[in-house]
């Protein structure tokens, strides 16, 4: 019997063997074969449409939104894109879905970086297990891919369920001191001097907001005055594995292990729930790893032994 995760790949993948075996058009004019207009209309409103219709200039591998990842993006961010004053940001977008170079998805590996023509950033591709331990999904900077080796005569096309808008442009230390929800915890990662720690490579960070040290009862200032506590508070809330929402919503009931070595619950009700604590913001990408906000302590911490 085959494992299930081949049998995954391959059902992903005969979706495009046709274009496989003969690929036609080149990456902008496969775009428009397969539906996938609204992305086409990025690459001519930033000019990439030139880039990605000359064979010349490749080989590509585009991640490409499908119609409705772009119905479902948030109003505010919607707005943004389409203020004529905002060009920059249309272009940043648009040019951090474009990677050098032919990347099958059987070729993808967990926490592989690939530097994109954004400048400066990466998308990050994970291949996520279920709670057999089985690997079940394929994400690329937590977004799933829903349709793989779409080929062109210039690249390969994946075709990916969310627009990658929010892009990686800090460390962890530097998303935490700049971010003014979270200026409590910003002081104690002065105090503790764990920045070194927190910008390791392939990290998910559930970061306290100031909401969560108002909780009854909560003593800020046992943690000002005690750096093993603290360092507890920080180990408490990491996980050594980059987990989008995506991967963790296919361990629903199931656990993932923070860095001390101790369960992290997951629930799915709509929203995703983190040892019962519900996840304010969600899948903030850092150039080590992911965010997700929580406005509660995960743990009673205490000081580790």
């Amino acid at each position: 019997m085959f494992p299930k995760f081949l049998i995954f790949c391959a059902v992903i993948y005969m979706s495009s063997v046709c274009c496989v075996a003969a690929p036609q058009w080149d990456i902008y004019d496969l775009l428009d074969k397969l539906g996938l207009k609204s992305f086409s209309g990025l690459l001519e409103a930033t000019g990439f449409m030139y880039k990605l219709s000359e064979n010349s200039s490749g080989p590509f591998t585009v991640y490409v939104p499908n119609e409705d990842a772009f119905s479902n993006l948030p109003p505010s961010v919607v707005k943004k894109l389409q203020n004529d004053g905002n060009w920059q940001l249309l272009y940043d977008i648009t040019s951090y879905h474009i990677t050098r170079g032919n990347l099958s998805f059987t070729n993808w590996t967990n926490n592989r970086l690939i530097p994109t023509l954004q400048g400066g950033s990466s998308i990050r591709l994970n291949i996520y297990k279920n709670k057999t331990g089985e690997p079940s999904l394929m994400s690329a900077s937590g977004a799933t891919l829903i349709k793989a080796d779409q080929v062109a005569t210039n690249g390969i096309v994946q075709v990916i369920d969310k627009v990658l808008y929010n892009l990686p442009i800090d460390l962890a230390s530097n998303y935490i001191q700049g971010n003014s929800r979270m200026r409590k915890l910003a002081m104690l990662l002065q105090i503790s001097g764990y920045q070194d720690q927190l910008n390791r490579q392939n990290l998910t960070l559930f970061l306290p907001s100031d909401n969560a040290f108002v909780e009854t009862g909560m003593n800020f200032t046992k943690f000002l005055t005690n750096v093993t506590l603290t360092e507890a508070l920080f180990r408490n809330h990491t996980v050594n594995d980059t987990m989008y929402t995506n991967g963790l919503r296919i361990l629903d009931g199931g656990f993932i292990k923070n860095s001390v070595g101790s369960g992290i619950n997951i629930k799915v009700n709509q929203d995703v729930y983190v040892n019962g604590v519900k996840i304010a913001e969600e899948d903030i990408p850092l150039k080590n790893g992911v965010v997700h906000i929580v406005n509660k302590l995960l743990f009673p911490i205490t000081i580790q032994k």
